[in-house]
């Protein structure tokens, strides 16, 4: 194997085979848009632009409040992450609305809807409601009137409360 990799044609199949599985991994590692395919194109803009470089899983894996997204996107583009605009765009979107963290006591509407994935009108509940009381856990914003309790399960590693 080792003779194999000093002709032209071994390096050229071995960089073949490291695509095929770079890509396999990133494949297994894409995020899931099927439970909301309206984040199918912001998907594809992570993997486009962000598994070019690592495995998507160390962002699925970290999840950041907004400005430490930004931030981090940021510097991923001054070390050489290159993308369109509108691809920059959509990797902030998908990152908004399935990665970053928010306490829903200090959230204001906009990025409780947002994160949340709740109507404007369930995140004034919210809102309203924590005037009156803070949110103590996951079960107390569950008795919001208008919120999907498995919605929230899903999102909980996102949601905090101090």
């Amino acid at each position: 194997m080792a003779r194999c990799l000093k002709t032209p044609l071994g390096i050229v199949l071995l960089a073949a085979a490291l695509q095929f599985v770079a890509a396999r991994a990133a494949d297994a590692a894409m995020p899931a848009t099927d439970q909301d395919p309206s984040l199918a194109q912001e998907g594809i803009s992570l993997q486009a632009v962000c598994g070019k470089c690592h495995s998507l899983q160390i962002v699925m894996d970290t999840p950041m409040s907004y400005d430490a997204w930004h931030e981090t996107v940021q510097k991923m583009i001054d070390r050489g992450a290159v993308g369109t605009d509108d691809q920059l765009e959509d990797i902030m979107v998908y990152l908004h609305r399935t990665m970053t963290t928010i306490n829903v006591n200090t959230a204001d509407v906009d990025e409780l809807a947002i994160v949340l994935d709740v109507s404007d009108s369930v995140a004034r509940s919210i809102v309203t409601r924590r005037s009156k009381r803070e949110f103590t856990d996951l079960a107390d914003l569950k008795s919001v009137q208008g919120i999907d309790a498995s919605a929230v399960d899903a999102r909980a590693r996102l949601i905090y409360f101090k």
